[in-house]
């Protein structure tokens, strides 16, 4: 999006510069628009790449606290913001963004809160700004309907009451007109080209119980080990851990390597709960978050290609904490008093359960090194691929095109071979297109190493359609991350009656 070549599906001529409005029929260019200005400041590198996103969580865990003193009080702010600063799953998947995240979370939590503030001001400009958030998450990824559609029916059912006095013609003028201003590459796009955000959805009930337990999975902060931490294969550092390093994989062994946190069952206690406090401003937090997060996730569930991933499911956050925060607060103000120090003990206990879990990912970062996709082998990748003689460079599988175009600032002339890669055979044009690609000038191509079995069997694909068309695959070199282990591998394809011949430089 930043760098070129890039592709655009939807943009406006300024100037004689193309001005990218929608990456994707569902996905906008906002953060990119965001990231091409912040680059000017501070360029490429993974610090500048992670610092944004992780001041949009930073701000989300700020106004989610804003959120629950203005309607439940202190303490559910206090127990809030604790459970959300220190969610695994929150904190990881915000501070790696791939996918809607950050600004997801930042709006809605911003739209929100000023929704509550206007509820008590009266002031138009509140609401207006509340809707212009939420009309910037639309763009942002059109999927912001979900959790909209569920926080929407979730406050009429909820609090209609509230809500009558100010459903009248001018608030809802002014609500529709600043969603539309927010939203509006998104509806300029689908009106252009006939609504393709909406005709590209498919439906499906196809594993509706694994997306569910996907859900659990990330309250307790265990579905992305493995993904983006990797399971112990043997291999081990070399280099000697720094004090840090060692301090986490002292804790993680005296807690016993904790692969998930007490969220889930404190939701399901919570809930248990729900008749003792259904008397209290407490109930009402807690089933309109019950039927917004409910609402949301039956869409998410429903659409075919969505759901089955923690980047998914982490959307209906921080709906589950809004709903633990509200009831261990209003538990706090029964009498004893012990009931107080019981819910602080409480929160305390999950804050501290989270943090365990989220040390055993840094542990074990430390001891088996990131996942495929997300290895510390990316930078030398894109060393070695600067220094390498090459008129062109191919990227055979997924996960490596966008970073290397970001890490070498535009600098590698790199094309891409993903789509034919990922076809068992191919058509007349496809065939055509990788022989272009074999045209390049000395095109070298890149692509996971075949040890990296879960991810390299698009480059034994290309191979076998390179071979078809006359091409050997020769290797050139490999590129390790700091655990010795092969991540990457560069080749060539040299013509079948040139492979026994020395290429000459």
């Amino acid at each position: 999006m930043i760098y070129e070549p890039r592709h655009l599906e939807h943009f406006v001529q300024i100037f004689k510069q193309r001005v990218p409005l929608m990456v994707m029929s569902y996905l906008g260019a906002l953060k990119a628009l965001l990231y091409a200005g912040w680059f000017q400041i501070w360029p490429p590198c993974p610090a500048s790449l992670r610092l944004l996103v992780v001041v949009a969580g930073a701000g989300s865990v700020y106004l989610f606290v804003m959120l629950l003193r203005d309607t439940l009080g202190r303490r559910a702010a206090w127990i809030g913001g604790l459970l959300l600063a220190t969610d695994t799953s929150f904190l990881l998947l915000t501070t790696f963004d791939w996918g809607p995240v950050a600004l997801q979370h930042l709006f809605l939590l911003g739209g929100l809160t000023l929704l509550v503030r206007f509820h008590r001001s009266g002031n138009r400009r509140q609401l207006a700004a509340a809707f212009f958030l939420f009309g910037l998450a639309l763009w942002d990824k059109a999927i912001f309907v979900w959790i909209l559609t569920g926080v929407t029916l979730a406050s009429l059912i909820v609090f209609r009451r509230e809500l009558a006095p100010a459903l009248n013609r001018r608030n809802l003028a002014a609500a529709l007109l600043a969603l539309a201003a927010g939203a509006a590459p998104l509806i300029i796009y689908n009106f252009r080209h006939h609504g393709p955000t909406f005709r590209n959805a498919r439906y499906s009930t196809h594993d509706l119980p694994g997306k569910l337990h996907l859900v659990r999975s990330t309250l307790e902060g265990s579905a992305l080990f493995g993904y983006l931490t990797r399971e112990d294969d043997g291999h081990r550092r070399t280099d000697p851990p720094s004090t840090i390093e060692r301090a986490s994989l002292a804790l993680s062994e005296l807690a016993g390597r904790p692969r998930r946190n007490l969220l889930f069952h404190a939701l399901i206690a919570c809930l248990a709960l729900f008749p003792v406090i259904r008397r209290s401003a407490a109930r009402r937090a807690v089933l309109f978050a019950l039927i917004a997060m409910s609402v949301a996730w039956i869409q998410m569930a429903l659409t075919e290609g969505t759901g089955g991933s923690a980047h998914h499911s982490v959307l209906l956050w921080p709906l589950p904490h809004l709903i633990v925060a509200a009831t261990l607060a209003e538990i706090s103000r029964w009498r004893p008093r012990a009931f107080a120090v019981a819910a602080a003990a409480v929160a305390s206990v999950l804050a501290v359960a989270s943090f365990l879990v989220t040390n055993e990912y840094l542990a074990q970062f430390i001891r088996h090194g990131p996942g495929p996709y997300w290895t510390d082998a990316m930078g030398p990748l894109v060393e070695q691929l600067q220094t390498t003689p090459a008129g062109a460079v191919v990227v055979v599988d997924w996960g490596i095109l966008d970073s290397a175009r970001l890490l070498s600032r535009g600098r590698l002339p790199l094309y891409q071979a993903i789509d034919l890669a990922s076809h068992e055979r191919l058509d007349e044009d496809g065939l055509r297109a990788l022989q272009w690609l074999m045209d390049l000038p000395d095109p070298l191509f890149v692509g996971y190493a075949p040890r990296e079995t879960a991810v390299a069997s698009q480059g034994l694909r290309l191979a076998a359609h390179a071979l078809g068309l006359g091409y050997v695959r020769q290797p050139v070199s490999e590129v390790r991350d700091r655990h010795g282990r092969s991540v990457f591998e560069l080749y060539r394809f040299l013509p079948i009656s040139d492979r026994d011949r020395p290429r000459s430089r």
